[in-house]
C-alpha cells in the first residue's frame, strides 16, 4: 500500500478590518505596574498604556481567530512546486474552501506537516472555517486529539520537553538551513504594500518547514 502523501504548510494572519474589529474599552486596573510605588510614575504608565491601547490591540489581533483573519496559506505537496493561496477579492472564505478542497482531493488522507500547527495554524484554520460555515475534513481532529497524520515539528524538536523553546527561524539557523525572509509580525502590512514579497515570505517559511522536517525526521 503506498505511503500517505506529505503536505508541508504554514499560514500567515493579520487583524480583521477595523470595521469588523470590536476593540474592548481601556481598563486602567488591567495595567501591570510591577513594583512601581510612585503615584506619578503609576499615572504616567497608565496614561501611556491608554494611549497605545488601540494600536496594541490591533497588533495582537492577528494572533486570535476571534479578531484575526488568514491572509495566506503556503503549502507544498511532496515532490510538487510550492504554492500560496491568498485572501484576495473573493475573501478568506473562498481561500479556505480551496484549501480544504485541496486536502480532500488528494488520493489518500495526507500527512500534514508544519511548525507549531497544533496550537496555532490548525485551530486558526478550523475556527475561521467555522466562521464561514465551512466544514473541515472530519479526520483532522478526533475528539480531544489531533489525527496521527498531523505532525507538529515543534513537538518533534522538543522531544517531550515542553520547556524546549525555539522558533522555526531559530531552529533552522541552528541546523544550518538558513533563515526566514523577514518578520512575521509585519506580515499584514507587507501583504497590503508588497504582495510579491509577502508571497515569497510565505514560500520561504514552507521551504524551511520542509528542510527542518527532512533533518528531524529523515526516515519518516
Amino acid at each position: 500500500m503506498p505511503a500517505n502523501d506529505k503536505i508541508y504548510f504554514d499560514i500567515e494572519t493579520g487583524p480583521m478590518p477595523l470595521s469588523e474589529l470590536v476593540i474592548p474599552p481601556f481598563v486602567a486596573s488591567d495595567v501591570k505596574l510591577g513594583n512601581i510605588k510612585n503615584p506619578d510614575l503609576i499615572a504616567e504608565k497608565i496614561q501611556r498604556a491608554e494611549e497605545t491601547h488601540v494600536s496594541d490591540y490591533i497588533r495582537g489581533a492577528a494572533l486570535d481567530a476571534l479578531s484575526g483573519q488568514i491572509l495566506c496559506i503556503g503549502y507544498r505537496i511532496e515532490h510538487e512546486t510550492p504554492s500560496v493561496l491568498c485572501c484576495d477579492a473573493d475573501g478568506e472564505a473562498e481561500m479556505l474552501r480551496q484549501w480544504w478542497k485541496l486536502i480532500t482531493s488528494m488520493e489518500r488522507q495526507p500527512t500534514m506537516i508544519g511548525f507549531n500547527v497544533k496550537p496555532f495554524d490548525l485551530p486558526f484554520l478550523i475556527k475561521r472555517s467555522w466562521k464561514h460555515r465551512i466544514t473541515p475534513p472530519y479526520w483532522i481532529r478526533q475528539g480531544r486529539y489531533w489525527s496521527d497524520l498531523v505532525v507538529d515539528l515543534r513537538e518533534v524538536w522538543q522531544l517531550g520537553d515542553s520547556r524546549a523553546h525555539g522558533s522555526l527561524g531559530a531552529i533552522s539557523r541552528h541546523l544550518g538551513l538558513g533563515d526566514k525572509a523577514g518578520n512575521g509580525a509585519m506580515f499584514s502590512e507587507l501583504f497590503k504594500t508588497d504582495r510579491e514579497a509577502a508571497i515569497n515570505y510565505c514560500l520561504r517559511d514552507v521551504e524551511l518547514t520542509q528542510k527542518v522536517a527532512d533533518v528531524l525526521m529523515p526516515a519518516y
